[in-house]
């Protein structure tokens, strides 16, 4: 279990706008892409397998019905690999901004991720001399531009480096989804795991399970999730929301029987919300009925409530859900996985009943 070591519990939402954000997290929208754009990254100077992610990467995309990624092998003799990737970017997702379809690209980078002057940057080995590139600058710019792409393009971003996101998010929701998984959010070469252990691989083969096992479809934060649930996950991979309250579900190939939203949650997350006002009883009554329709793998359901400078809500859900909300303003985590209330050990114990007195029969034993 994970705990938030403190709250910003100053941060609050409208009602309108908590029941909106929680109407979205709670629905896992299986899209019907038209096309589905994707890319791999790499160095030449890779120091970490990078070409075998590329190849798990590849084997992903199988289970989705999708082409194979086009691939960028960033060059030892490249002096400028920022242009280079930002050209390769635009022209690679020129395709998807100029037709009116419903879009998604997929974006992967293995190797080094390293942070420079505040920015996110790509790196091309560990030594002195390594290169690197600034992805901030040249995609994560472009795609935090609103005018950058339509609201029916989705963008997932899978990096098996380091990355890390802590921007807080307006309470909104938008057609759209721009969402990052990355293997872990800490600096550290630990990242980096055996070819066949990587977070690539692991994202592959969770996805390949949910194939073998005939789901219909494949929300990534579930998959986020079920990476946490494994006793092999050493280092904690992370995710992150650009925009949107959502997570890109991309429709499984071949037989396919299982609803996966009627599985429950293995693994939870307890969080407060601070709503700007006060919550009458009939809305309290409406929002408990929508809950309990909800389907397993949602596991929401409110916990506790308590009056602050606004309404403070203890709730609880699936962490796929939760994600989804992480960031984002007025949400606050308190908890991962976190067991049944323990409230019961504050409750003072029973004095022993007094013992009862000895019987005649003893007593005249006794006086013999």
């Amino acid at each position: 279990m994970v705990v938030q070591a403190s709250m910003e519990m100053g941060s609050s939402i409208t009602y309108t706008d908590f029941q909106a954000t929680l109407r979205a997290v709670v629905e896992q929208r299986s899209q019907q892409y038209q096309n589905i754009y994707s890319i791999a990254v790499r160095w030449e100077l890779d120091d970490t397998n990078a070409e075998l992610d590329t190849a798990h990467f590849q084997s992903m995309l199988k289970n989705f019905d999708t082409d194979p990624a086009e691939v960028l092998v960033l060059g030892s003799d490249d002096d400028y690999p920022v242009y280079t990737l930002s050209r390769a970017w635009l022209n690679f997702t020129a395709k998807a901004r100029l037709n009116n379809e419903r879009n998604l690209i997929i974006f992967h980078y293995a190797g080094h991720g390293t942070t420079k002057n505040g920015s996110f940057n790509i790196a091309e080995n560990m030594s002195e001399e390594s290169k690197t590139a600034n992805f901030e600058r040249a995609i994560l710019a472009d795609v935090k531009d609103p005018k950058g792409f339509s609201d029916i393009i989705d963008i997932l971003f899978i990096l098996d480096c380091c990355y890390a996101h802590y921007t807080t998010r307006a309470p909104k929701t938008t057609r759209n989804v721009i969402e990052i998984l990355a293997a872990t959010s800490s600096q550290t070469v630990t990242a980096r795991f055996a070819p066949n252990n990587t977070f690539t691989a692991k994202l592959a083969n969770e996805i390949a399970r949910r194939k073998k096992a005939h789901h219909e479809s494949v929300e990534f934060t579930s998959v986020f999730q079920s990476l946490l649930t494994r006793s092999s996950t050493i280092v904690r991979p992370t995710h992150a929301l650009l925009v949107g309250a959502a997570s890109v579900n991309i429709p499984l190939n071949g037989y396919r029987t299982v609803d996966p939203r009627t599985i429950p949650a293995d693994y939870n997350a307890l969080f407060a919300v601070n709503i700007s006002r006060d919550i009458i009883k009939e809305e309290l009554k409406e929002l408990s009925t929508w809950m309990r329709k909800l389907p397993s793998f949602a596991g929401l359901k409110i916990e506790n409530i308590y009056h602050t400078q606004s309404m403070c809500l203890i709730m609880r859900a699936s962490f796929s859900v939760y994600t989804k909300l992480h960031n984002m303003q007025g949400y606050n985590l308190i908890a991962e996985n976190p067991g049944p209330a323990l409230t019961h050990l504050l409750q003072p114990e029973l004095s022993e009943e007094p013992a009862s007195p000895p019987s005649q029969r003893s007593m005249m034993s006794e006086r013999r």
